[in-house]
């Protein structure tokens, strides 16, 4: 068997669809791994969530992308986190439902709408998968482009707290500044992000005034 990260967002990165078709034609069973993206397309952005409950009300974001995948006959496993029964449950119901060629062209075309608003909103095309860690510096990479990333959702002072929490509040910073531009992440990114540069951009865009001072206090407080 072969193991790819693929999902409709994803739908030509890496081996992507290509890969899937190849594999199926060789009698290969192929499993999914990053079927919601990280979660990400677990929790769609306003603009997206309004199209789906108003073009289909009552289907989770989590269930239109598990029945794009399971639309394909090449899938033969997709592995979900789940973190509670009403998860397991909901996912249980979309395997049972779902079978190759279940989607028509309605559904098909707004999964094509909902990626039109996504990438609007994607500003680091990351997933979090974490291939790009461990940082040598010990830099918070999925963690600091989980944060870049919220901004054009919920707003600037969302993506500062998120970014605060995840490079601030620890003995040894992980901040975007302490990227010494050394590569090795970018060798491992599955998605050929340019890693180095968009760190740069996340720390200007974040280590202002209000981020170094709040280190400074999180820093005297360590000390106690």
């Amino acid at each position: 068997f072969c193991q790819i990260q693929y999902n409709y967002f994803d739908e030509n990165s890496q081996a992507g669809r290509t890969g899937l078709e190849r594999a199926y034609s060789k009698g290969i069973p192929v499993i999914i791994m990053e079927p919601l993206r990280g979660g990400k397309l677990a929790k769609l952005p306003p603009s997206a969530d309004s199209i789906l409950k108003k073009e289909l009300p009552g289907t989770s974001p989590a269930a239109l992308s598990f029945k794009w995948l399971w639309n394909q006959p090449g899938v033969t496993c997709v592995l979900s986190g789940m973190n509670s029964v009403e998860t397991v449950g909901e996912n249980i119901r979309t395997a049972n439902e779902s079978f190759a060629g279940c989607l028509g062209e309605k559904e098909l075309a707004l999964i094509s709408r909902i990626k039109d608003e996504l990438n609007k909103n994607m500003v680091v095309p990351c997933t979090g998968c974490r291939y790009c860690m461990p940082c040598p510096r010990g830099v918070d990479i999925p963690g600091i482009f989980s944060a870049v990333n919220r901004v054009p959702i919920d707003g600037k002072f969302h993506g500062l707290k998120d970014y605060f929490m995840c490079t601030a509040i620890r003995k040894n910073s992980s901040a975007a500044s302490m990227c010494v531009k050394c590569g090795k992440c970018e060798a491992h990114c599955p998605q050929k992000i340019d890693i180095r540069n968009q760190l740069q951009k996340a720390a200007a865009e974040f280590e202002g005034t209000l981020y170094k001072t709040g280190r400074k206090i999180v820093a005297k407080i360590e000390k106690y």
